[in-house]
């Protein structure tokens, strides 16, 4: 009984904070062009970048900018990564097997669409 009261009391303390940001590095092999209605999958990735996720996990950058606005970053209730860059506009969908999705949405002069998904993995470095 008293291993139940002590196994109880353990599992009720808060998760520990990690001390460093999480790294994700991403590899998309596959480009959707929305206005063309086409996929391209390329052995050799497309687009690579390396997503840097802060310590409190409620926001990100892209590793080696340092002058951008960080991205919001959320997470859905199955456990996928959310993170949203504004300045893009991009979303970066991961889930937790590593399958991802990055989106742009782009349109230009109001009028001109320039939407694209990639399709690949983020794995933890």
């Amino acid at each position: 009984m008293r291993w139940a009261i002590l196994l109880a009391g353990l599992l009720a303390q808060p998760a520990v904070a990690s001390s460093a940001p999480r790294i994700l590095d991403c590899a998309f092999t596959t480009e959707c062009d929305s206005p063309a209605a086409t996929c391209t999958t390329t052995v050799d990735p497309i687009l690579s970048f390396a997503l840097v996720i802060a310590q409190e996990g409620e926001t990100a950058r892209y590793e080696g900018d340092a002058t951008s606005p960080p991205m919001q970053v959320d997470y859905t209730e199955e456990g996928v990564l959310l993170a949203y860059d504004p300045a893009g506009p991009t979303l970066t969908s991961v889930g937790a097997d590593g399958a991802a999705v990055h989106s742009s949405n782009l349109i230009l002069l109001a009028h001109d669409v320039r939407a694209a998904q990639w399709i690949g993995t983020c794995r933890t470095r």
